[in-house]
Order: structure tokens, then C-alpha cells, then sequence
């Protein structure tokens, strides 16, 4: 692959701010409809479940291109949609072990491990100095944030164990979806949205009933949600939808340190909206670092593809040594 076959600066940035608004519309209408069905496992599953049949729909009624199920491009996304899922069971036993401030700064720093992987096994070249530099600066503020209201929790070897697997598989999640998009051609972003939610559902149904969020009696307060809660949880669902789409288009054409770097800030700038729109309270130096985050990673610039001869020479001396 070629320097050229990187897709224009506009359409990226376009991409990226789409999917940045799709992500903080989901998490805004997740809160809301979680007030009314407060079962994280059980709203997963009817967000799965609503996507699969809207992108089915609006396929068999020719409103959008989506690619038809093949076993050769079902295989590869299993593997994805199982790593995908078990990123949020280790995010919760990670949570219970210790607490969200550990979970932030991991998170944080999953973008400079990408960055590693992505030199020495997809092709990209190294960040610029002052790329490399945003990176840093970002896990640092998550550091500095974390320390500055609250104390990073580990407490024992489990808490080291599950917030250790969450980061590894978070990591593994970035890279191999990026691995997809090039590997397993589609027509459009909407197949690669139809494999991933429709193949998800049975996982996450397990998942949700082993976290006790899917029973009977959860399922009865679904039942008797009233119109405000049904509208919400409406809304969730459509939002869904659209990170969906907005996010495996972002990936597609962005580097996978890239796409991991927007889903890091988008968590910062939901920090910063919450103090600043609700009564929860920061110290100044908490909300400094919160703005050190957001500013060090408008910095960063996605690494070039090497080109071919690059890469051929690479891999000719490393079979040599």
C-alpha cells in the first residue's frame, strides 16, 4: 500500500467529527434511557438487536448498499465481535477491582501501544516528534486528572489482572478492526455494522445474564416502561445506529492509533461537558488537565502509510537477521 492511497484530510476530518458526535450523542442517550431501565446488559441487547433489523430493513427497501452475509467475511468478524464483547466483561470485573480513574489512565495509554504495533506490523511509519509528544501528553493528563480528585485503586493481584486484560484486549480490538477494514473488502461501512451488531447479540445476551442485567424480572420493567422511557430508549437505539456506521467509516480511514486517540478524547471532552453542565464539581487542577488532554491530542497527525519498498526491505532484513 502506498502513501496515496490515503484517503483526503477533509474527508477525514469530516469523519472524525462525525463519528465524535455520534459517540456523545450514544453516551447522552444511554444515561437517559439507563434512568428509566437501568440494566446496561439488557439496553446493549435491544441496541444490537434494533440496529440488526434497521440495516436489514433498509436493505431489503433499497434506502442504503450493505453486503449480504458470507462465511468467508463472517469468519474474520467473530473473532472481532468475541473481543469486542469480552472488552466489556473485563471493563466491568476491571471497574469492581478497582476504579474508573484506573480504567481512564489505562485507556489513555492504549494509543501509544497501537502506535508500536502499527509500525512493526501494518505498515505505517513512525509518528512525528511532536505526534509522539501529543501521545505522551495525553496519557499524562489522564494521569494528572485521575490523581488530582481521586487515587488510581489497585488493590491486589486481581485488579492488576482485569484492568491488564481489559487494556490488551482494548488494544487488540483497535488494531485487528483496523486489520478488517483492509482485509475483508465491503461495499460499505453498513456491512461491516450489520456483522458486528447482528453477530454480537448472542454474546452480549450471555453476558448480561451472567452480570444478572438480563432475567425476568428485568425484562418486566421493560414492559412497563411509559412513553418517556420507551422514547428514550428509542433514541438510544437510533444513536446506536449511528456510531455504528460513523465508526467503522472513521476506522476505515483512519490509522488504528488514530481512531483510538479520538475514542480517548471524546471520553476527555465528556468529562469536561459534565462538570461544566452539571453540579459535579473538578479542582482547577483536574480541569487543567482535562484541557491538557483535549489540547495535546488536536495535535497529534496520523503517521503515513511506508510505501512498498519500505516495507519489502523491512521484512527482507528481518528474515536475513
Amino acid at each position: 500500500m502506498s502513501k496515496s492511497d490515503e484517503p483526503a484530510q477533509g474527508e477525514v476530518i469530516t469523519s472524525i467529527i462525525r463519528y465524535s458526535l455520534c459517540s456523545s450523542t450514544l453516551l447522552l442517550a444511554n444515561k437517559l434511557a439507563m434512568g428509566y431501565l437501568p440494566y446496561p446488559g439488557l439496553v446493549s441487547v435491544l441496541q444490537l438487536t434494533f440496529a440488526t433489523i434497521f440495516i436489514l430493513v433498509s436493505k431489503f427497501m433499497g434506502w442504503i448498499v450493505c453486503d449480504d452475509l458470507e462465511e468467508k467475511k463472517i469468519k474474520p468478524y467473530l473473532v472481532y465481535v468475541m473481543a469486542f464483547v469480552f472488552a466489556i466483561f473485563t471493563n466491568f470485573q476491571a471497574l469492581q477491582k478497582s476504579n474508573i480513574e484506573t480504567v481512564i489512565v489505562f485507556r489513555a495509554c492504549a494509543p501509544l501501544a497501537t502506535t508500536v504495533i502499527e509500525y512493526n506490523f501494518m505498515g505505517r511509519e513512525w509518528p512525528s516528534s511532536k505526534s509522539l509528544l501529543s501521545l505522551f501528553a495525553v496519557a499524562f493528563g489522564a494521569v494528572m486528572y485521575c490523581l488530582s480528585d481521586s487515587q488510581l485503586a489497585l488493590e491486589g493481584y486481581s485488579a492488576y489482572y482485569w484492568v491488564s486484560l481489559y487494556y490488551v484486549l482494548i488494544i487488540f480490538e483497535m488494531t485487528y478492526g483496523k486489520q478488517l477494514t483492509k482485509s475483508v473488502k465491503m461495499d460499505s461501512p453498513w456491512g461491516s455494522t450489520l456483522y458486528c451488531n447482528l453477530f454480537a447479540i448472542l454474546p452480549m445476551a450471555i453476558l448480561g445474564w451472567g452480570l444478572g442485567d438480563i432475567n425476568t424480572a428485568n425484562a418486566g420493567d421493560l414492559l412497563f416502561l411509559n412513553f418517556q422511557g420507551c422514547s428514550l430508549l428509542l433514541f438510544s437505539c437510533l444513536a446506536g445506529v449511528g456510531i455504528g456506521y460513523s465508526g467503522w467509516h472513521c476506522r476505515s480511514i483512519t490509522s488504528a492509533t488514530t481512531y483510538t486517540l479520538v475514542g480517548v478524547v471524546n471520553k476527555f471532552l465528556t468529562i469536561l461537558l459534565t462538570v461544566l453542565l452539571s453540579d459535579k464539581h473538578a479542582s482547577n487542577l483536574g480541569l487543567f488537565a482535562v484541557c491538557t488532554c483535549l489540547a495535546a491530542g488536536s495535535f497529534y497527525k496520523q503517521a503515513p502509510l511506508r510505501s512498498e519498498k519500505t516495507v519489502t526491505n523491512l521484512h527482507e532484513v528481518s528474515i536475513q537477521k
